[in-house]
């Protein structure tokens, strides 16, 4: 039996088939009692309450107001780059965050781009222009903090102006968002000419231009907004949030950090860089439970698992990656698959399966006969169902942050780990929202590399040759939750 410690009281305890059976019947009673309640209030008019129905449609909270991120900086500084990092993180620790790209509301006004003389500050036209689209832009954040229940926006656009900025304090001000500046500095001509080749090349603005016309222009477009750019500053804006970064990373200066979501805003942008490198994802070679269709468990490898492991080798060998890392879990597949590739590696606990709790070592269709209610529950709402005793991928999302925020510091590096773990790792990478996530396919025996590339991810699979079960469950398409109350009932006995 499974010996792995109890999420509740973190004692190890066996778990028996009668203790299994009696915990999961007194929660089948439990949940039977809330759906009927569930039921009785859907039907009342909750007058002055703007609570959803359901606890788990709440989506997490972590200030006591929304926040609006505003970057600052010349074009071809990675502000686009920074926000669109920084949504989809946040977005995947369940803080529901959404981008405004001020630029995509100007090619949307203006069909046809001419040339850099439309951002010249003495273009009165152009001016006008860029300030209505800047205005529809704000006030579309306002509808998404304000109505549709968003907690973050991010408005991507160049505010190199005092004046800029002060309009949109003095909106956020009169809307109750609290305001999170961040700036990009950065004079290495270098980096601003990759970042113009790597990305600006394949903007719409362009899309009938030479390269060498294109690169000119936007040069020239770089000039227009440098004769007024007033950067943040340590005195006149010292009442002011934000994070300067400069030069790409090299150096930070932070200002007046006053929630917790600005907290791990610059936590998090202190650990992301541009180094090119490629993170390796791959699960541990098929286990002796995975045979028996069971899940969980710390069971080892098959011999089908062993001969996957051979083959990883000779992978990573043919790959020939510089300073190649390898993590595991601590748990004996992930290790014993990693023991054969003959290089250091590294266990790490947050890397772990998700713990299915009392259900550890079962098989699917016993939980579905036996216990029909927990069952529809995960099917109802794969990502937020808890295990009795165990984690939910909401938890288990919380539980890898680290390992998010360390992969992101690092260069290359292999991630040898289960099917629950690598669909959040992925869908973190991917932009995969919580819907999405727990039906990632992740097949065994299968490497997926990730490569950055300027807005995304590239992903290339690689299947090594090595036959495996099928761990995989497509997301059913219905899910009755009140007749499984029944059935469920029916098998709880009276004195229960």
């Amino acid at each position: 039996m499974c010996t792995r410690p109890c999420a509740l009281n973190g004692t190890r305890s066996a778990r028996s088939p009668h203790f299994i059976h009696r915990f999961l019947q007194l929660r089948c009673r439990h949940h039977a009692a809330l759906h009927t309640d569930s039921k009785r209030l859907s039907t009342e008019t909750m007058r002055g309450s703007c609570r959803p129905n359901n606890p788990r449609d709440r989506p997490v909270c972590m200030t006591n107001c929304q926040t609006l991120i505003v970057t600052v900086g010349l074009p071809a500084r990675g502000k686009t780059y920074i926000s669109k990092k920084l949504t989809r993180y946040l977005n995947w620790i369940g803080v529901p965050t959404k981008e405004f790209n001020v630029g995509d509301y100007r090619r949307e006004c203006l069909k046809i781009y001419k040339s850099f003389e439309f951002f010249r500050p003495d273009n009165e036209e152009g001016v006008k222009i860029r300030r209505q689209c800047a205005m529809s832009a704000l006030n579309d954040v306002r509808q998404y903090l304000s109505v549709e229940g968003g907690q973050v926006a991010v408005f991507d656009a160049t505010n190199t102006t005092r004046e800029r900025r002060v309009t949109i304090m003095k909106f956020a001000e009169q809307n109750g968002f609290k305001v999170f500046f961040v700036e990009s500095v950065c004079e290495d001509p270098e980096v601003i000419a990759q970042n113009i080749v790597q990305v600006k090349l394949g903007n719409p603005d362009y899309i009938n231009c030479s390269s060498d016309e294109a690169v000119a222009d936007f040069m020239k477009r770089i000039k227009c907004y440098e004769t007024s750019y007033q950067p943040l500053d340590e005195d006149l804006d010292s009442d002011m949030s934000y994070i300067k970064i400069m030069d790409v990373g090299r150096r930070y200066l932070v200002n007046r950090v006053v929630d917790h979501v600005q907290s791990r805003i610059v936590y998090y942008l202190m650990n992301i860089h541009i180094t090119p490198r490629s993170i390796y994802l791959c699960r541990h070679g098929e286990s002796d439970l995975n045979i028996k269709g069971r899940i969980g468990g710390d069971s080892g490898l098959s011999a089908r698992g062993k001969e996957f492991a051979k083959r990883l080798r000779n992978f990573l060998d043919e790959q020939n990656i510089k300073d190649l890392k390898v993590w595991t879990s601590q748990m004996k597949r992930t290790i014993q698959t990693a023991e054969c590739l003959g290089v250091p590696y590294e266990q790490w606990k947050s890397l772990n399966e998700i713990d299915a709790g009392v259900c550890e070592e079962m098989m699917y269709e016993e939980i579905q006969e036996h216990f029909p209610l927990e069952f529809a529950m995960r099917d109802q709402d794969k990502y937020r169902y808890r295990y009795p005793k165990g984690e939910s991928y909401e938890d288990l999302v919380q539980r890898l942050e680290p390992v998010i925020m360390e992969l992101e510091r690092q260069e290359n590096v292999l991630v040898v780990c289960h099917q629950a773990v690598m669909r959040c790792l992925l869908a973190y990478f991917l932009d995969k929202t919580s819907h999405e996530l727990p039906y990632l396919k992740c097949p065994l025996h299968t490497v997926l590399k990730l490569t950055p590339v300027a807005y995304g991810c590239k992903v290339e699979s690689v299947y090594l040759g090595v036959d495996s079960v099928n761990t995989h469950r497509d997301r059913p398409e219905n899910v009755n939750v009140q007749r499984s109350t029944e059935d469920a009932l029916q098998t709880v006995p009276a004195h229960l």
